[in-house]
């Protein structure tokens, strides 16, 4: 599919390559791309499907080639007949209202007869268990739901190549595992290339692992399993103070908490549940009614007002930023425009933000999506001295090892919040299961 020689990309006016001295061949199979977030991993799934330059500005050197012919011979859309795409955002291609006419606009684009195109549909719907989604409106799915329809989509044009970019970071752990095992059939008749940070969820699933480093390929070798990585609880300081008390929210027709809720001074509460559980639901809604509470959404870049990194985090208030700049590993993009940032960054810059907000419950929603686990490591350092200093954190989540930060838990199910629980949780297996938070040969 690809053949990078000596490829090189910039962005017009920065003063560094995004990617620099690439070279490596892309033959059939399953690939993972791996690396610290803004290492360059999405710029070049942009450079695999030709959204450069038809879709960005951009300086190129060096040779690229799809499928045997110079990037530049390609028209518009041609081939994106060939090469199925996800990309981490999943709202940012959704184009139409419901899920069902978001596949007929899929294709239409590739011209296929009606007749034929209703039966592809309900195919992939049923083979993906999305077939209850066909006639829902995308704008009211959770992210989960849209990650795993942004996918429905990619596939139903039956490409060659699949590019997907983070496809299990808003999954929940039942749904990832299905969703893995799923595509490992799907493999069969199409060639994957995916960008994670965390391989331990994808079992023995690929072939072969490339590794990059500030733009750069440091390692190109055959996929070997490695383990997940492991978080220990944050210790909660001893205090009364208690900040919030939560009772039960309705919305509409929209039943939250089927528990009251409470947090307290220092305090670093984990929501879980299913994709569509009511998760970010309630959050919102817990935002929404407390003034007290800063949030940080799925889509972080919401939240941006300025239109320099610095700025945005010293927008407010006179506390310093340089230390955090460099915690969060955003020091060298100190002048950058947030919306220039990876999805990654941005969401690390939007933790920073709420962290110097003087909120005393800072709440984020799948704050670990597009993280490398040295950024995981700097997350959990600052949200142990926020709760040492008596801030209150609050995060939804899938990822079960972040998840073990928490000193207490509360699960979702069909919109109703039970809890809390402390860290026995981790050892009620048939809770853990009845809440999608179980998967086979784990426990």
């Amino acid at each position: 599919m690809v053949e990078a020689e000596q490829l090189t990309f910039r962005y017009p006016g920065k003063p560094t390559d995004v990617l620099t001295d690439v070279t490596f061949t892309l033959r059939d199979g399953r690939t993972l791309i791996t690396g610290a977030s803004g290492s360059g991993k999405s710029t070049l799934f942009a450079m695999m499907n030709r959204l450069y330059p038809d879709n960005c500005d951009g300086i190129v050197t060096g040779k690229l080639r799809l499928f045997d012919r110079s990037y530049e011979t390609y028209g518009p859309g041609e081939v994106n007949r060939r090469v199925g795409t996800v990309f981490q955002d999943p709202d940012s291609q959704f184009v139409m209202q419901t899920v069902e006419e978001e596949l007929i606009f899929t294709l239409e684009n590739f011209q296929v007869d009606r007749e034929a195109m209703m039966g592809r549909i309900e195919a992939m719907l049923q083979t993906l268990h999305l077939s209850k989604y066909r006639h829902r409106r995308i704008h009211d799915l959770s992210g989960g739901e849209k990650q795993q329809i942004a996918v429905a989509c990619a596939l139903v044009g039956r490409p060659e190549w699949l590019l997907l970019d983070e496809p299990l970071a808003h999954l929940d752990p039942e749904t990832a595992a299905r969703f893995v095992r799923w595509l490992d059939v799907a493999a069969r008749t199409v060639n994957v290339v995916v960008i994670d940070h965390r391989p331990s969820l994808w079992g023995s699933f690929f072939d072969r692992q490339i590794e990059l480093q500030t733009g750069c390929i440091i390692n190109d070798r055959p996929f070997t399993p490695r383990p997940d990585y492991e978080f220990e609880p944050i210790q909660m300081p001893r205090t009364d103070d208690l900040l919030f008390h939560i009772p039960k929210i309705n919305r509409e027709t929209f039943e939250l908490a089927a528990s009251d809720l409470t947090v307290a001074a220092g305090e670093v509460v984990a929501i879980l549940g299913r994709n569509g559980s009511g998760k970010s639901t309630w959050l919102k809604s817990l935002a929404r009614n407390h003034r007290d509470v800063g949030l940080v959404p799925q889509s972080p870049a919401h939240l941006f007002i300025t239109g320099e990194v610095t700025r945005e985090l010293a927008y407010g208030h006179d506390r310093p930023i340089d230390e955090l700049l460099t915690r969060l590993g955003l020091e060298t993009l100190r002048d950058a425009h947030p919306l220039s940032l990876s999805h990654g960054q941005k969401r690390r810059l939007a933790i920073g933000v709420m962290m110097l907000s003087g909120k005393r419950l800072i709440a984020f929603d799948e704050p670990t999506a597009g993280q490398d686990e040295s950024s995981l490591r700097a997350l959990h350092q600052l949200m142990a001295e926020r709760a040492r200093e008596g801030q209150a954190v609050l995060f939804v989540t899938h990822d079960l090892s972040f998840a073990r930060t928490a000193n207490t838990y509360y699960l979702m199910r069909d919109g109703k919040l039970s809890g809390p629980y402390d860290t026995s949780l981790w050892d009620d297996a048939d809770l853990l299961q009845a809440h999608g938070l179980l998967t086979e040969g784990t426990g």
